[in-house]
């Protein structure tokens, strides 16, 4: 397999280090970003501003140009924030590639049509049936570029396309699982970055650890029931994609939606603290997607709500804590009865 030619769609962090992460292992690897701007950066310096860790090798080919990096490639992974994959996969189809393998890894439900990102590649390119696959888990960028030991997983409705990306993406650092649940995979790494809003909303507040230990518990059970309501299974979220990204992304530094959330609960307006994020927080448009959802689906979503509130209607964040801590009182688990 090492004589495929895979494209990359997005220059970002992410898309810039998996680039890197396939040319160590000798792909021919072609980069695409929309920003001429920040192609000439990667050209000229081999690096990103704003991951500087990251040394994109000579032998990726960086190019604004969609024709140039789908030319020969077979593979393509997709790359790019959540609300540009149906505008990329609209261009894409116009070049008429001939793919074996599209791989996901953009992270979101657009809002109003409330589709996953590979049902939207379905949508737009219906060359991609039976050879999409999405990845999704615990893996910043920052530390996979400097090769700190992951474990992702990648799902598939077809056993031999997960397989195959699998197979192409694995290294010594970076492990790769597979699963046939491609919604609960998708699911688990749209809503996470909701509930990374509302941990780092906890920062801001100067809150505790109880605290967000109890929001993300409580963000997995939220997680999971939607999804279930969608056709997921529910042993996907107590996995990588589910549990493994929620914690990461709730905890880390690294984290753009956990420190949106930190601004919000500090003090900043909603869109003051936008304006000074230098990258995309995936996890504010997918709140509203979110709240969507859950009135589609008719699920109990106190969590949802609450973020909602808060991000897009203005409602005080301490009133928002106040009120989950005083709804009426419940079991734990709809699933849980007494004998």
């Amino acid at each position: 397999m090492k004589n495929l030619t895979i494209c990359i769609l997005g220059g970002g962090s992410w898309g810039a280090t998996i680039a890197s992460h396939l040319a160590k292992k000798k792909y021919s690897v072609r980069l695409w970003e929309f920003m001429e701007s920040q192609v000439e950066v990667m050209r000229q310096t081999r690096t990103l501003p704003f991951l500087p860790q990251i040394k994109i090798p000579e032998s990726v080919f960086v190019t604004s140009n969609l024709k140039s990096a789908l030319d020969e490639a077979t593979v393509v992974f997709s790359i790019v924030p959540s609300q540009f994959v149906r505008s990329t996969w609209k261009n894409v189809k116009k070049e008429s590639p001939k793919l074996d393998l599209i791989v996901s890894f953009s992270k979101g439900i657009e809002s109003e049509s409330l589709k996953r990102m590979s049902e939207i590649i379905q949508e737009e390119f219906p060359e991609s049936e039976d050879k999409l696959a999405v990845l999704s888990g615990p893996s910043h960028a920052e530390e996979v570029a400097i090769d700190i030991p992951t474990a992702v997983v990648v799902a598939s409705e077809v056993r031999e396309i997960a397989e195959q990306a699998q197979e192409i993406l694995v290294s010594p650092n970076f492990r790769v699982y597979t699963n046939p649940d491609i919604i609960g995979v998708e699911t688990g790494g749209a809503l996470k970055n909701i509930f990374a809003i509302a941990t780092g909303a906890c920062d801001g507040l100067h809150l505790g650890d109880n605290t967000k230990a109890a929001l993300i518990t409580r963000g997995l059970n939220e997680m999971a029931k939607v999804g279930i309501k969608m056709g997921a299974i529910q042993e996907t979220f107590f996995g990588l994609a589910g549990m493994g990204d929620l914690v990461v992304t709730c905890l880390s530094q690294h984290s753009r939606n956990r420190l949106l959330g930190e601004k919000v609960g500090s003090g900043k307006p909603v869109a003051e603290a936008l304006k000074e994020m230098t990258m995309v927080a995936e996890g504010y448009p997918t709140a509203k997607s979110a709240y969507q959802l859950i009135q589609k689906y008719k699920c109990d979503c106190p969590l949802i709500v609450e973020i909602y509130h808060v991000l897009y209607e203005g409602k005080n964040i301490q009133e928002s804590m106040r009120d989950l801590m005083t709804r009426p009182l419940c079991n734990e688990s709809e699933n849980l009865e007494w004998q």
